[in-house]
């Protein structure tokens, strides 16, 4: 075997082995820091998170296993690389595994974004499941076909149609979120700014994992005989649950980035028409519009109808951004404005 083919070969898989094991760590420092930083978060938050860090430490050993027995156990034995050990099944079973819970927490994300839109969701759904059977499909083969020619020759289109799927279930999630954050885009100014770095987050986010999964394709079609989409396709399931915890991580850049002054809303209102019942009518009546302080049952006026919709707006939209499901959505008008009054900076987690 020549030096050039020990480069693209054993080389490209060691250096996207390398690359896996780093991203691993940096999951390992948000893992750490997601439980230091929100311990009374959500259990199945906190299950969600454990599970990726479970499922990557399983990747990863795999991964390592694969160069241990390419490198190592087999160090003089040139025609190896056409062998597919059982960790690479794995690999690839693992990856998938991964996939489905970032897809999965996205899409519930955005069928609460969407309320309950499961004509968006439901394809969601749909392809990380079928993403999912492709790679254990694939999984199965690889480890009994045993070698790469043989795999190719049968199987080349199964493994391709998996990553096919993986690339189309990204391009549908970072749309779809990124149609559901660019309309709240209005309003309270830090409101604004936290859709702003949310999206762009976002975007970076999806066009990343998307053209790490292209990426892995090409190599795969064009060069199959070296293991350069190997080496790629190692960082894939790192990419996704990165993504994840950066997700919830980033609520506590975006509290202390954006974070008010004091409460919001229907709060700020309640103490404006307080300041009126003491007399302090002038200042209070050139702030918000109000009925006679005595009147009890007297319907809110037309511009305080509007602020109270403004203000739970906002407070949903804003809570389904974060993943903050602590928040329960209101369904009534009435209900909207009793809960709106006690929201507060932390619990809108900005």
């Amino acid at each position: 075997m020549s030096a050039e083919s020990v480069r693209l070969t054993l080389g490209a898989a060691l250096a996207g082995c390398m690359v896996a094991v780093g991203l691993s760590a940096v999951l390992g420092f948000q893992t750490f820091l997601y439980f230091n930083i929100f311990p009374s978060d959500a259990r199945r938050y906190k299950f969600l998170v454990g599970w990726i860090w479970a499922a990557d430490a399983i990747h990863t050993v795999m991964i390592c296993s694969t160069i241990w027995e390419y490198l190592i156990v087999n160090f003089s034995n040139p025609d190896i690389v056409t062998k597919i050990f059982p960790t690479v099944g794995i690999t690839v079973a693992m990856t998938a595994v991964t996939t489905l819970s970032a897809n999965s927490f996205y899409g519930w994300r955005i069928h609460k974004l969407s309320k309950q839109n499961w004509w968006l969701t439901g394809p969601i759904i749909f392809l990380s499941i079928a993403r999912v059977g492709l790679a254990f499909a694939t999984t199965s083969e690889l480890i009994i076909m045993k070698t790469y020619p043989a795999f190719r020759e049968k199987f080349q289109n199964l493994f391709t149609s998996g990553l096919i799927v993986s690339a189309v279930t990204d391009v549908i999630v970072s749309f779809a979120r990124y149609y559901y954050l660019r309309n709240l885009k209005q309003g309270y100014m830090p409101t604004q700014e936290a859709v702003d770095a949310v999206v762009v987050f976002t975007l970076n986010d999806g066009i990343l994992t998307c053209a790490v999964v292209i990426a892995a394709i090409a190599c795969w079609l064009s060069m199959p005989h070296n293991f350069i989409y190997l080496g790629i396709y190692f960082t894939i399931s790192k990419l996704y649950s990165n993504s994840v915890l950066a997700t919830l991580n980033l609520r506590n850049w975006y509290r202390h980035r954006y974070a008010w002054t004091r409460p919001l809303g229907l709060s700020r209102m309640r103490g404006t028409t307080t300041g009126m019942n003491h007399g302090n009518s002038d200042h209070s009546q050139s702030m918000l519009p109000t009925s006679h302080p005595t009147d009890k049952h007297a319907p809110p006026s037309e511009s305080g109808l509007g602020v109270e919709v403004y203000v739970e707006r906002q407070v949903e939209y804003i809570s389904e951004l974060i993943g903050n499901s602590d928040l329960d959505v209101p369904e009534t008008h009435s209900s909207k404005s009793r809960k709106s009054m006690d929201i507060s900076p932390e619990r809108l987690a900005l």
